[in-house]
């Protein structure tokens, strides 16, 4: 017998509501590793940060390497085994990360915890797309889920971070430890033991393509990771990891090309609201990828701390309820995505120039309360709007086996390219100031006995006009972007005169056609 509910037909309605919430809210708050706590996490395992980076990136490609096997594998186990594997996985590998002193250790920890979050997340997201959109829109999910989630993510860091300061990085994992085991309780008592469908084989898997895709996302997230530290392709580690992704994505793609049942789908990559969408994804990573300027920034120059950072990051928050009131309101009303696209942009694009102002030694933490918002707005927005415009009129049995490369695309390559490249700009950029200010240091040593206070202020000084630099280069490719999407139809009629001027003819045409029959 098959259901598709996951708890037993005793428990109320309100109560089968509050058990999705409460396990979702687990899946999307507890991870890993939170960026906000790296540095204490170095400081206390003698890890390089560069590790944790690794582990960081791990997590999505886990959850993108379990996602096109997601419904091979909810046809072959009950939901209550997934469910309750999930969350004990979960549980252990946070706490062999919160005591092991090993770099390697903690990325294959993240990669295996990314894979049980996902396999857990979609046995709840389905109910909950049920519940949220019972007439089967996407849009309307999408509109709804993604702020909530996004949200989630912004609080979790923060919580983090004050648990930490309060306790410590380990006392987080033992309570999120403490908190999934609860979880799998909870799913032992309520869940029932039913099928979600007929037990589907796994001979069909394709082993050897999910190895190649691992592979190469594995040594790319390397690449990001420990490039800076090991100056790029002077490193030849870096040199052996390009050179291992590079063959495994071609090995890949002929694979995926010539077998019968491939682990990835590129039939879906010939459309061209795919295409676009992933020219898209290429500029919300760029503007994601420009909030490590804001990092050098306020930690840098203003001097703020991990705690104030993370209290910062929450100002984001009203920009991103906003992006899901507009979302929900397009949606619901069926209004054309492309100006919500270019809204999304534009308001990274503001962000942006806000920022490139502000690019001053002393500001009041109040001034960043508004570029913060915009932040917030554009990322929800142009998360919700590229998903939406790209998988749209996609059907649900495709979109599975394709959408993980995107989803790497856009939560891990677009994000981890552009944070590295930042990086390596704003340090090359930033000695090329220190020259250009070097005959100002040098007039003013043999005027005046300055001290130490001139380096740092030259040291400051170039820090922002590096910062300066790279945001004048993100706002002229945010020009770029803007002004695409105001010429790319989205799908719509281009020519919306000339089309009305046809249908008004064909009209009175028909109309003229009872007379002629008359006469």
């Amino acid at each position: 017998m098959y259901n598709r509910g996951l708890f037993h037909k005793w428990v109320p309605g309100l109560g089968v509501l509050a058990l999705i919430v409460v396990l979702e809210t687990m899946f999307l708050l507890i991870n890993p590793i939170y960026a906000g706590n790296i540095g204490l996490m170095v400081s206390s395992t003698g890890i390089t940060s560069e590790y944790f980076m690794w582990g960081n990136f791990a997590q999505t490609i886990g959850m993108a390497l379990v996602l096109p096997l997601i419904m091979r594998i909810k046809t072959r186990f009950r939901s209550k085994e997934l469910m309750i594997t999930a969350l004990v996985v979960m549980a252990l590998l946070s706490l062999v990360i919160a005591t092991t002193s090993s770099g390697g250790v903690v990325v294959g920890a993240c990669l295996i915890f990314g894979a049980a979050k996902m396999l857990g997340m979609v046995e709840v997201i389905l109910p909950l797309q049920f519940i949220l959109s019972p007439t089967g829109d996407k849009k309307r999910f999408y509109a709804i889920f993604y702020p909530i989630a996004i949200i989630s993510g912004q609080l979790g860091g923060f919580l983090s971070s004050m648990i930490s300061l309060d306790l410590s990085w380990q006392a987080l994992h033992f309570y999120s430890a403490g908190t999934l085991l609860l979880g799998a309780l909870v799913c032992v008592t309520f869940m029932h033991n039913q099928r979600f469908a007929r037990k589907m084989p796994f001979y069909y898997v394709d082993w050897p393509g999910i190895l190649f895709f691992a592979t190469a996302l594995m040594s790319m997230a390397y690449i990001f990771s420990f490039g800076k530290q090991q100056d790029w392709f002077v490193s030849p580690r870096i040199t052996a990891a390009t050179i291992i992704t590079v063959v495994s994505i071609v090995a890949l793609i002929i694979r995926q090309l010539k077998i019968k049942h491939p682990f990835l789908s590129f039939k879906l990559y010939r459309k061209g609201s795919v295409l676009t969408g992933i020219f898209l994804l290429i500029g919300q990573g760029m503007y994601m990828g420009a909030g490590s300027i804001m990092s050098i920034y306020t930690q840098g120059i203003l001097g703020y701390n991990w705690m104030t950072n993370s209290a910062i990051s929450l100002m984001m928050i009203p920009g991103m309820i906003a992006a899901g009131f507009v979302a929900f309101h397009w949606c619901k009303n069926q209004i054309p995505i492309k100006m919500y696209v270019f809204s999304g942009f534009a308001a990274y694009f503001l962000y942006t120039v806000m920022l490139y102002f502000m690019m001053v030694p002393n500001l009041n933490i109040e001034m960043l309360y508004l570029p913060q918002i915009l932040a917030g707005y554009g990322m929800c927005s142009l998360f919700i709007s590229i998903w939406i415009y790209t998988f749209d009129k996609v059907p649900q049995n495709t979109m599975l086996p394709s959408v993980a490369p995107v989803m790497v695309f856009r939560s891990f390559v677009m994000i981890a390219s552009f944070t590295a490249l930042f990086g390596w700009l704003q340090y090359v950029l930033q000695w090329q100031s220190v020259g250009n200010l070097a005959f100002y240091f040098d007039t003013m040593s043999m005027t005046q006995n300055t001290g130490t206070s001139i380096v740092r202020d030259i040291q400051l000084g170039a820090v922002l006009a590096a910062n300066k630099t790279l945001l004048g280069y993100t706002i002229i490719a945010g020009l770029g972007f803007l002004t695409f999407i105001i010429f790319h139809p989205f799908g719509q009629q281009k020519y919306r005169i000339a089309e009305y001027r046809l249908h008004k003819s064909e009209k009175l045409k028909k109309s003229e056609l009872p007379e002629l029959i008359v006469n």
